[in-house]
């Protein structure tokens, strides 16, 4: 029996080993867990371009992604070598050598680029093919064309290209010229700097320019009886483009072919313009844009495929346009905004449009008389310098500020339906904080997160329903 007892007691230790044994094996068959495989994307680049540019001139740019983290850019090879350079984090090219770019030596200009994440990497064949200009017919220098028979005897040499500036008009203030006719330059195709047209009174179209490539500034300004922009309708790309005072401007329909604005927009006192359709192919600027005073323009949604912003300081100025309700156009732009003013509109009721932009270092929201709140800025977390919400006589909530820690100083002036500062109880830190002037302000009770937790040097609250204290907040004594 004991025998009996013993055989059982070992047999029954022996099968738990053998199906713990078993269970460890087979955990140990499991798997391991796999990590995401890195992957990177690029496609080839190609362009073709005049011969002759100036070095740093920007060629494009070769895109890349990849499915974790960032990826860099780097040249492994070039025919020529030298010709071009890239910028390492953004794919920009660049011209690195102007003597190669030219079309007797270098016809067409190849290269490698690799686009890597670690040791993942994608190669992209570069191609930068150019155009063959007569050597004859490239003018060299700035050039100023004063009247009609100064852009008569320009365009009798039948110039292609210009090698520096073209201003069309005189750019003198308060000086005028008899320009009525661009056709003579209808050979002009390039030109390497800006081109200005500017206080042409008689000029009512720019009909007969046939501009393909302008590498500088398209600045249109003083013109009073302008009606239509035409001959750019191969113009992809230029530095900036300023439009100002032309009065009667309504038609730009010829720079329908933008993609890309290099450094701004710029739209100053242009009542006849009533949209930005013409510019419903852009998709990239350099981060300034500046609307004042467009009084027909009542809508930006031209700008809706507008998605990248490239300058490091973008400022963005929206004032007194008085039928402009809303800034929805610029919702699929993500970018920080360093200056943002919203002034003066007087028919604006929304600013979600600027939903995703955080706001860093300046913010004025004045006197848009319709505004209701301010939703939209809920990206905004710190403002370095100033933020100021003055005169804004139908404004009911800031809860748009939710996300608000810091402002260096901030003004809440005369905002007469603002009855509470819901929308404050994230303020950490603010130097100097004035509230004046708001006739229906009576709750002051999400300041008690920063009067109490956080850091504030000068609180001044008068001309308000209720002005309390500092310690009246803190004892909770905020609120009427």
């Amino acid at each position: 029996m004991k025998f009996f007892r013993k055989y059982a007691t070992v047999k029954i230790f022996t099968i738990f080993s053998v199906l713990l044994l078993s269970s460890c094996s087979k955990d140990s068959d499991d798997p391991a867990p796999q990590e995401t495989e890195i992957t990177v994307s690029t496609s080839d680049f190609s362009i073709t371009m005049d011969e002759n540019p100036i070095n740093g001139q920007v060629i494009g740019s070769v895109q890349g992604s990849t499915n974790d983290g960032s990826v860099t850019f780097s040249i492994t090879e070039q025919t020529p070598s030298g010709a071009f350079s890239i910028d390492a984090s953004s794919g920009e090219l660049k011209v690195a050598d102007e003597t190669l770019f030219d079309f007797e030596s270098n016809p067409t200009i190849t290269g490698t680029v690799q686009v890597a994440n670690g040791a993942v990497s994608e190669n992209a064949s570069i191609t930068i093919t150019l155009n063959d200009l007569m050597e004859e017919n490239v003018y060299e220098g700035d050039l100023i064309l004063r009247s009609q028979q100064e852009v008569n005897d320009f365009g009798a040499n039948n110039y292609a290209a210009i090698i520096g500036t073209l201003h069309i008009g005189d750019p003198e203030e308060g000086t005028t010229t008899d320009i009525i006719d661009l056709s003579p330059l209808q050979s002009l195709r390039s030109i390497n700097g800006d081109l200005g047209i500017t206080n042409n009174p008689s000029l009512i179209s720019t009909l007969g320019l046939n501009i393909h490539y302008l590498y500088g500034k398209l600045i249109i300004v003083v013109n009073d009886t302008l009606e239509k922009i035409e001959g750019f309708n191969r113009l992809t790309s230029v530095q900036e483009l300023v439009l100002s005072l032309n009065p009667r401007l309504y038609d730009l329909s010829g720079l329908y072919q933008l993609t890309s604005i290099g450094d701004g927009l710029v739209l100053v006192s242009c009542p006849q313009i009533s949209n930005l359709d013409w510019l419903s192919n852009l998709t990239s600027f350099g981060g300034d844009l500046t609307i004042i005073n467009c009084n027909s323009l009542a809508n930006i949604d031209g700008l809706s495929n507008l998605t990248t912003a490239t300058g490091e300081y973008n400022y963005f100025r929206i004032t007194y346009n008085n039928s402009l309700l809303n800034l929805n156009g610029i919702e699929n732009l993500n970018t920080e905004i360093y200056h943002l003013e919203i002034a003066a509109n007087s028919s604006l009721t929304s600013i979600e449009g600027l939903q995703n932009k955080r706001v860093t270092t300046t913010l004025k929201i004045i006197e848009n008389p319709f505004l209701e709140n301010l939703h939209g800025l809920e990206s905004t977390i710190n403002i370095s310098h100033e933020l100021t919400v003055q005169n804004n006589n139908s404004l009911i909530n800031i809860q748009g500020l939710r996300n608000l820690e810091t402002a260096e100083s901030f003004q809440i002036f005369n905002n007469e339906s603002l009855p509470n500062l819901v929308g404050l109880n994230n303020l950490e830190r603010c130097r100097n904080l004035d509230i004046r002037g708001n006739n229906e302000l009576t709750d002051f009770c999400d300041l008690q997160n920063l009067f109490i937790n956080g850091s504030n040097n000068s609180y001044i609250a008068i001309y308000n329903a209720y002005n309390p204290t500092k310690q009246d907040i803190i004892d909770g004594n905020c609120s009427l």
